[in-house]
């Protein structure tokens, strides 16, 4: 496994998941409003690091969308750096 690769997969959420897992990749990068909407509806996502950069453009598609049900992560970390904001989330789970 080449750890300084990146790739891009098309395809339905649980087949790309299968093939990267089955590729050793546990810890994976999701980028994209849509991408992350489409992983959070699923509840798919752990950890989050939200950067948030002051800069507004006015259009785009949106990080969160609506959710079928509520999903709950609390902030672990938070920091700013040249003006560019950057909190890190963990994932709530009941037991």
């Amino acid at each position: 496994m080449n750890n300084d690769k990146v790739f891009l997969i098309k395809g339905l959420i649980k087949e790309i998941l299968e093939n990267i897992h089955s590729k050793g990749y546990e810890n994976l990068y999701i980028d994209g409003g849509k991408n992350i909407q489409n992983f959070l509806e699923s509840d798919l996502i752990d950890e989050m690091i939200i950067t948030t950069i002051p800069i507004l453009l006015g259009e785009g598609t949106p990080l969160f969308a609506h959710l079928t049900n509520r999903l709950n992560f609390e902030c672990i970390s938070s920091s700013v750096e040249k003006g560019i904001a950057q909190s890190h989330y963990k994932r709530k789970r009941k037991i």
